[in-house]
């Protein structure tokens, strides 16, 4: 006869008991600076001050060879427009990147997502991270111009309003952060625009031969190589003309010359 098996049970080994880590702060706590990346506010303000006393039409490329990224997914397209990712991350407060924008000196917020896309941060805690920052809140402007992911704006008009805003804060000296969800797709047709509206760029092509030395410094381009992020993005770009608000405002200036 075979051996009967045992119906003996074996000991039931306890797992062993682990202290419950702290939960995160909620995001609308103060926080402690963010590392090393990007540098102190002075450093950033020298830096802009260098990147300010050249003329726009010879910046040297990339900016961030001169001037430092508040966070690493981003990148200065003039000394005065920021392009970068979604700069609010409610389930990792340890990353506070708006508190590193606004230490940059970023006061208009020009957001390109879809309502509902992402959690919004332009209420409540936008205005609690300035006062943390001892910034005054009302110094601070968000505008937004919803684009959907992966898309052209919904006409040439949205995006002649899109120039619009970044002009009146160009001229106001006001520095602008253009974000989408990951900062490729509809922020890189924007900046695309914007260097050709602004007259960085002679046309579309030289306008994404810029972005695409920019985007080389951003931390994710390894994972996407290019900016824009569709063929219809880029062939925006490369067909756009400034708006006839612009175009109309340099014969006046070359009249008054």
């Amino acid at each position: 006869m075979g051996i009967m098996p045992s119906h003996r049970r074996s000991p039931t080994r306890k797992a062993p008991v682990r202290p419950l880590s702290p939960s995160p702060p909620p995001y609308p706590q103060p926080l402690p600076p963010p590392p090393p990346h990007p540098t102190s506010t002075s450093d950033l303000q020298a830096s802009h001050r260098k990147l300010q006393a050249l003329d726009i039409q010879d910046l040297p490329r990339p900016l961030t060879a001169i001037c430092t990224r508040p966070i690493p997914n981003s990148y200065w397209a003039t000394p005065l427009l920021l392009a970068c990712e979604y700069p609010y991350t409610p389930k990792n407060p340890s990353k506070p990147k708006l508190d590193a924008l606004l230490r940059a000196g970023v006061r208009t917020f020009i957001d390109l997502t879809e309502y509902g896309e992402l959690a919004p941060y332009h209420t409540a805690v936008l205005s609690q991270r300035c006062t943390f920052l001892g910034i005054d809140p009302t110094t601070v402007e968000y505008r937004r111009f919803p684009i959907r992911d992966r898309c052209l704006p919904e006409s040439v008009d949205q995006m002649y309003a899109i120039m619009d805003a970044l002009r009146d804060n160009r001229d106001r000296g006001r520095i602008s952060a253009v974000h989408c969800r990951g900062g490729i797709g509809r922020t890189g047709m924007v900046i695309g625009c914007w260097l050709v509206e602004s007259g960085v760029a002679r046309d579309g092509g030289e306008a994404l031969g810029i972005i695409a030395r920019e985007w080389k410094s951003v931390e994710k381009c390894k994972r996407y190589p290019h900016s824009p992020e569709t063929g219809p993005q880029f062939e925006f770009v490369a067909k756009f003309h400034p708006s006839p608000k612009y175009r109309y405002r340099c014969l006046e200036i070359e009249a008054a010359a």
